[in-house]
C-alpha cells in the first residue's frame, strides 16, 4: 500500500476530476456571448438610426436656412429688409386674399393689389391698420426706386411736391409738403400769403408733380376732400392709384428769353460767357451765344444761377451738343444732380412765366 493511500482515505479526497463541470461552464459562456452580441447589435442599430436621423434633420434645417438666406439676399437686393413679424403678417394678408405670400413679399404691385382687395372685402379688418407699417418695412415707399410708384399711399410725410390748380384758363402752382398720410387720405400744406393759409376749398381737383431722384417725374390728379385749419392748416386729398410717369423725351420745352452768365469748367481751363436762354425744360435748356467758346465741347460741365426759380444752389449742367442755325450758335445743356426740390422749383418757375410751348 502506498504511503498516501491512508491519507487519501482519511480525508476522502477524490482524485477523479469531473470534466462535465467545465463543459457546462463553457456552454453557459457561449450562450452569454450570443446575448452580448445581440445587445451590442441592437445598440449599434439605434446609434446608426440616430446618426442618420440627425443627418437628415440637419440637412433639412440647412436647406430651410439656405432658402431663408436666399430670401433675405433677394430682399436685400431689392432694397427690402423684413422681420419675422412682417413676414408673418404678410402670410396672413396673402392667405386672406388667396395669394402667394412670396409675390406679396417681393412685389409691391401684388402687395397693393392684395391690400385693395382686402379693403373691399373687409373694410374693418384690423390688418388694414398694419398696412402703412408693412409698406414701410417692405420698402414699398416712394423713396425706394426699385418699387414702381403706382399708388399715392406710397408717399410719406415730408415729401415735397408741386401742387397746381387751374383758374381762369391758367395754371397756378406752388411747392408744398405732405404733412400727414394714412390709408384713406393725405394732407398737404396750403399756400401762405402774409403768414395766412389761402382758402382753396372751392377747387375740386388738384394736379400734383413729384420727382424721384435718378428716376423721373410723376404726375397725378387728386380730389380735394376738404380744407382744414385744425389740428393743422391742410388740404385733405383722397388717394389715387392712377399715376403717370413722364419719360425724359416727354418733358415739355418752353420758349423763354432771359440773359444768363455761364461758367465752363474742364481739365485745361475755366472760362465764362454770357448767353440768352431760348428754351427750357425740366431736363435741360438751350441758350444762344455770339460765338461758341473754345472750351464748350460735349461732356464739359457748365455752372450758372437760377435764383429767379428760388434755386439757391448753383445749377450744374452738362453740354450734350452745340449747333448752328442760320448764323446763330446754340449750346444745349442737360441738368446734372438736380434735387427733387429744385426740380419742383424749376417747374414752378417755368409755369409761372406762362411761356410758349416748343412744338
Amino acid at each position: 500500500m502506498a504511503w498516501y493511500t491512508f491519507y487519501s482515505e482519511a480525508y476522502a479526497i477524490n482524485e477523479t476530476i469531473d470534466t462535465s463541470l467545465f463543459s457546462r461552464r463553457a456552454s453557459s459562456s457561449g450562450s452569454d456571448s450570443i446575448y452580448y452580441i445581440i445587445f451590442v447589435a441592437i445598440i449599434l442599430v439605434f446609434v446608426i438610426v440616430g446618426v442618420i436621423y440627425n443627418w437628415l434633420n440637419s440637412r433639412k434645417i440647412q436647406q430651410v436656412d439656405q432658402q431663408y438666406l436666399k430670401k433675405k439676399e433677394a430682399a436685400r437686393r431689392q432694397g427690402v429688409d423684413f422681420s419675422d413679424d412682417t413676414s408673418r403678417r404678410i402670410e396672413i394678408l396673402a392667405k386672406t386674399v388667396k395669394l402667394d405670400p412670396e409675390k406679396v413679399l417681393y412685389n409691391n404691385k401684388s402687395f397693393e393689389w392684395a391690400v385693395e382687395k382686402l379693403r373691399k372685402k373687409s373694410p374693418n379688418d384690423p390688418m388694414l391698420l398694419k398696412i402703412p407699417e408693412l409698406r414701410e418695412d417692405l420698402g414699398f415707399t416712394f423713396f425706394n426706386r426699385r418699387a414702381p410708384f403706382i399708388n399715392t399711399r406710397m408717399l410719406q410725410s415730408g415729401q415735397k411736391l408741386r401742387v397746381a390748380v387751374q383758374f381762369k384758363g391758367k395754371s397756378h402752382s406752388y411747392v408744398s409738403t405732405i404733412i400727414s398720410t394714412n390709408e384713406e387720405e393725405f394732407w398737404v400744406k396750403p399756400p401762405l400769403v402774409k403768414g395766412k393759409a389761402v382758402s382753396l376749398s372751392k377747387f375740386k381737383n388738384f394736379d400734383f408733380s413729384v420727382f424721384r431722384r435718378n428716376d423721373g417725374e410723376y404726375q397725378f390728379t387728386c380730389r380735394l376732400k376738404e380744407q382744414i385749419s385744425m389740428p393743422a392748416n391742410a388740404l385733405v386729398m383722397v388717394h389715387v392709384n392712377k399715376i403717370k410717369k413722364l419719360l425724359t423725351r416727354e418733358h415739355d420745352r418752353y420758349k423763354l428769353h432771359f440773359k444768363r452768365q455761364f461758367f465752363f469748367s474742364n481739365q485745361s481751363k475755366s472760362q465764362s460767357c454770357q448767353g440768352v436762354v431760348m428754351d427750357i425744360s425740366i431736363g435741360g435748356l438751350r441758350f444762344l451765344v455770339k460765338e461758341i467758346p473754345e472750351g464748350a465741347i460735349e461732356g464739359v460741365n457748365v455752372f450758372f444761377k437760377l435764383e429767379e426759380a428760388n434755386i439757391k444752389q448753383e445749377v450744374t449742367a452738362e453740354i450734350v451738343r452745340t449747333s448752328s442755325q442760320k448764323g446763330k450758335n446754340y449750346i444745349h445743356l442737360r441738368f446734372q444732380d438736380m434735387s427733387e426740390l429744385n426740380r419742383l422749383y424749376l417747374q414752378k418757375f417755368v409755369a409761372k412765366k406762362n411761356p410758349v410751348k416748343v412744338e
